[in-house]
């Protein structure tokens, strides 16, 4: 089981095939185990590496406050690639996933190869009336987190298992494995962000993926595409988040389309 001891903390992952790196993070309250359709559709031809941030999954605790926990979170990949030997990764991000993305094209621009992300957004709505009732419930919500997995379960299985069992499954499994206090405090830490400028200078490519079963979810996408220079949106039908375990055969397509495109143009070498 690989550990590596860095910045502070232990960071589990794993590290499989050969070829352009491409980093997959996971989802608020999954952890790598989530992407294991896209470990063993891309490690014939790329080198996948999957890992759990801190705070989640086999990895280290989660100590930082709210607004210092994902630079801190992107700081222990950047460290674990310099471990690894890697200067630059395509990195793919699901959800809060996608945040820990938008975050390393930001603070670590050399880094970074091109950008997916999948169900997530670029920036909060705390400006908002709507915003500041989310922001409201961010902070009652903890009862959420500590409340039995046996609560929760048969509202997720309502929602996921009939259509999309994968999910489901890998939700499951993420509720009846979960650190309450980490998670609370990675939900905290989603509620100031926003990404749009960084977004607007980013050079590298970058796709967005989003199941179509959220209209919100789609116009956060949609607004995050907008906010790119060199962006693509990819609509998946009769996918939720995660879209990659909800479709993993169309999401698998679509990221594949995407690599292989830039490799020909040689902007991701």
């Amino acid at each position: 089981m690989p550990i590596a001891k860095l910045n502070g903390t232990s960071l589990y992952y794993e590290i499989i095939g050969t070829g352009t790196p491409v980093v997959f993070i996971h989802g608020h309250g999954l952890t790598h185990s989530m992407f294991k359709p896209q470990l063993e559709y891309f490690s014939d031809k790329y080198k996948v590496i999957l890992c759990d941030l801190r705070g989640n999954g086999k990895s280290g605790e989660l100590l930082q406050a709210p607004n210092e926990i994902i630079e801190t979170q992107c700081l222990d990949i950047i460290m674990l690639l310099n471990d690894l030997g890697i200067c630059e990764a395509v990195f793919v991000g699901s959800a809060y996933g996608g945040l820990v993305v938008q975050h390393i094209a930001k603070q670590y621009p050399e880094r970074v190869k091109a950008i997916v992300v999948a169900d997530s957004f670029c920036r909060s709505q705390a400006s908002t009336i709507v915003g500041k009732i989310q922001l409201m419930a961010a902070y009652c919500s903890w009862l959420m987190y500590y409340a039995p997995s046996e609560l929760v379960l048969p509202s997720i299985r309502m929602m996921y298992r009939e259509r999309w069992n994968l999910a489901y499954n890998e939700i499951r499994r993420g509720l009846l494995d979960k650190r309450p206090r980490e998670l609370y405090r990675q939900r905290l830490a989603t509620s100031h962000v926003d990404y749009t400028r960084c977004l607007k200078s980013f050079k590298r490519p970058a796709l967005c993926i989003v199941g179509d079963f959220s209209e919100f979810g789609v116009n956060c996408m949609k607004d995050m595409v907008s906010q790119l220079p060199h962006a693509q949106l990819a609509i998946i039908p009769n996918a939720l988040d995660p879209s990659n375990l909800c479709q993993p055969e169309k999401f698998n397509a679509i990221l594949q389309r995407f690599l292989e495109k830039h490799q020909e143009t040689q902007q991701i070498s």
